[in-house]
């Protein structure tokens, strides 16, 4: 089977297009990684800011609730004069 020149040079044509589209899929199958990773990084910090926030807020809650079983409102200004986080 003899091919022309022209058959050979198509060939080698239709070839390289296909390498392209396959490193342009490639590349966006990369940059849609790297936004996925991104996205997972930038969740993974708000939820330690809201647990780090929802542990203050629960410290915060229990010196409120100690103060409250110690005296009632009437050690609250004690407590504030001593210094002690409510």
């Amino acid at each position: 089977m003899d091919r022309g020149i022209v058959d050979v040079f198509a060939f080698q044509e239709a070839l390289l297009i296909e390498a392209v589209f396959a490193v342009v899929i490639l590349a966006m199958v990369w940059v849609g990684f790297r936004r996925w990773l991104q996205h997972k990084e930038r969740m993974g910090r708000l939820i330690a800011d809201q647990t780090a926030q929802i542990e203050r807020v629960e410290e915060r809650l229990k010196s409120i609730e100690q103060i409250v079983g110690d005296g009632g409102i009437k050690a609250l200004p004690d407590a504030i004069s001593k210094g002690d986080e409510i």
